[in-house]
């Protein structure tokens, strides 16, 4: 049995026709023999072995349900947290007689997905509140957050699953001096909200009232978890029945997952595909383009879900050195994404694999600029895939009328060599359900990818180093002592105190 070349589910269409046999059997082959099972997502067992944990990200669906004992309570729990969560977001949008101010303190998994989202809702519906969305340490972005919000109209939502995180908590005591001078100090804790699966210290860190700490579980890991209460934001914005969609089309993909055989599922063979391409082809790059500006901050989140979850050398058991591991991600929104780094895709010296996604029906009244941007969606693809050869550009330049050796010059610099394989994604339409199945496609894709490699695709150990040495920096800068740094460092600090005496 071959891999399909077409795959119709949850609403979405994904269309393998430009890729070659030797790809497509590559993928299926190496699916076949892969020991994991979707299923396992559903159980008891531990999945992120460096951590001890199961990965539970899919229970957080509403309607999902465990297979096993420990999944099974862990699926109620989110459940009733999320009711719980919901009722408080409609009676606090409900009580309000203009639209709130919500800042929102988030890093990574706990921004990236939901701004991304935010972005593409907002083109079907009008927000119920104004979200100010701060993520980095920069003084610039928490000042124009700031200045737009109305302290007596605002709410901080604090997201962060380990309630640690250090950019998250530092913006946090900034945010909550901010309201303390307007509001008083009694009156702005209670405006506070915290979204994590570390509630003891939410409540012993900020004091804040105990009905505003929303609780996920340690088993959902950071890049997978808007489905949980970090998401909350998207209930504020557009309401309970938004997101009920939007896990109606995640749980729609995940009953895909679970019921195929990995051989004909959409996000398996999306990830034998990238294996296949790393592995046996050597291709290290993967480009996704993403068509329509609904998708705007998308590309962050897929880079980062993709990326920070593949970006691994040590197998699972932490025993092996692994020789490959995922792609790079590049990604960015069409038409624009073309005029940038699209000249690589079709001419590099070393191939790329492309994946195209594209919503089918137009979300606005301009049918004929819709299909225009389809059309060239689809003319990208066929052009990384049939090329141009020298040949041919020589044989229609010599017709235009340019001498044969002029001809023979510009026909090289335009060949495209083809060849270069991408698969089209299709939304039917977009919308809460379809964008919700677009997302676990690419979670269940993730996930898959990092089996066949052999590593554990729900850890991201690299991220925290870098996390622990920025503390001993910056103590280090406070306390104008760089003895313990390393010689680099130091030097760029040496330069610093210059600067900022």
């Amino acid at each position: 049995m071959s891999a399909p070349t077409i795959i119709e589910t949850a609403g979405l269409r994904l269309e393998f026709t430009r890729h070659g046999e030797q790809a497509l059997a590559t993928a299926h082959t190496t699916l076949s023999t892969l020991s994991h099972a979707a299923t396992e997502l559903v159980g008891d067992g531990v999945l992120n072995g460096s951590e001890g944990r199961a990965a539970w990200h899919m229970l957080a669906r509403q309607g999902a349900a465990g297979r096993a004992p420990a999944a099974r309570a862990a699926a109620a729990l989110l459940h009733a947290e999320h009711e719980r969560m919901a009722d408080w977001a409609e009676a606090l949008i409900a009580g309000a007689d203009a639209p709130l101010d919500i800042i929102h303190l988030g890093a990574g998994g706990s921004e990236t997905p939901m701004l991304a989202l935010h972005t593409a809702l907002s083109v079907l519906q009008q927000p119920r509140c104004r979200i100010h969305w701060v993520a980095n340490l920069d003084g610039a972005t928490l000042d124009a957050a700031l200045a737009a919000a109305d302290p007596t109209r605002t709410w901080v939502l604090i997201n962060s699953k380990s309630f640690r995180t250090l950019e998250v908590m530092r913006n946090a005591e900034s945010v909550l001096r901010w309201l303390q001078a307007a509001l008083g100090a009694e009156a702005a804790r209670a405006r506070l909200v915290a979204l994590t699966a570390n509630p003891e210290l939410a409540l012993q860190r900020f004091a804040l009232p105990a009905q505003q700490v929303f609780r996920s579980l340690p088993e959902i890991g950071g890049r997978f978890s808007l489905w949980s209460s970090h998401g909350l934001a998207l209930l504020l914005a557009f309401g309970r029945e938004a997101v009920a969609e939007l896990h109606a089309g995640a749980l729609a993909m995940d009953r895909h997952f679970l019921e195929q055989p990995l051989t004909a599922s959409a996000p398996a063979l999306l990830a034998g595909l990238s294996h296949a391409y790393r592995v046996r082809f050597g291709l290290p790059l993967l480009s996704i383009g993403l068509y329509g500006d609904a998708f705007s901050h998308m590309p962050l989140y897929l880079q980062q879900l993709l990326m920070e979850s593949l970006g691994k050398s040590t197998s699972d058991d932490g025993v092996q050195p692994v020789a490959v591991s995922g792609p790079a991600v590049i990604s960015g929104v069409g038409t624009p994404v073309q005029h940038t780094y699209f000249q690589l895709l079709h001419q590099a010296a070393v191939p790329v694999f492309h994946e195209i996604v594209a919503v089918a029906r137009p979300w606005h009244g301009r049918r004929d600029e819709h299909l225009a941007l389809l059309a060239n969606a689809l003319g990208q693809a066929d052009a990384l895939w049939h090329g141009k050869d020298a040949s041919s550009w020589q044989a229609e330049l010599a017709a235009a009328g340019l001498p044969d050796d002029e001809a023979r010059a510009a026909a090289h610099h335009r060949a495209c060599p083809g060849g270069r394989p991408s698969t089209f994604i299709w939304l039917e339409r977009l919308d809460s359900r379809h964008l919700g199945a677009l997302l676990a496609l690419y979670e269940h894709r993730t996930v898959v990818e990092g089996w066949l490699y052999g590593i554990n695709p729900f850890d991201q150990w690299g991220v925290e180093l870098g996390k622990t040495l920025a503390a001993r920096i910056e103590r280090a800068m406070v306390e104008r002592n760089i003895d313990a740094l390393s010689a680099e460092t130091s030097l760029a600090l040496n330069y610093l105190q210059e600067k900022l005496a």
